[in-house]
């Protein structure tokens, strides 16, 4: 059985690449090209921290790329939004109610107060 210890594959890729030798030459004005693209990239201002709305649309379009999980998602959202409303609606019914039923007490008995 043949033992690879890391030295003796550090050594062999060693020896591969000092025998290895590009042919193919550069471009003409390959230098300068680099350097000029350097300078724009230091020119070029930071960019600026993605919008909530790119951040969402990423995340749609790699989190959700299937339609059946798209659509589950929806109707899951769909539903706890309906649920809040219709609590919340029903609270403020409630109040309204109480409140009417108090002005009510009042207009018939103007020295009656409420009960608490």
């Amino acid at each position: 059985m043949k033992n690879n210890e890391p030295g003796d594959q550090e050594e062999a890729l060693r020896k591969v690449l000092k025998e290895r030798r590009v042919g193919a030459a550069l471009p003409p004005r390959f230098q300068e090209e680099v350097w000029r693209r350097i300078e724009q990239a230091e020119r070029a201002p930071a960019p600026i921290a993605p919008s909530v709305r790119a951040f969402i649309t990423h995340w749609i379009g790699t989190v959700l790329p299937r339609p059946a999980l798209a659509a589950s998602y929806v109707a899951i959202l769909l539903a706890i939004g309906v649920t809040a409303g219709w609590a919340q609606g029903h609270q403020e019914t409630r109040r309204v109610n109480n409140e009417l039923g108090e002005r009510y007490v009042r207009v018939l008995d103007p020295y009656q107060t409420p009960r608490q």
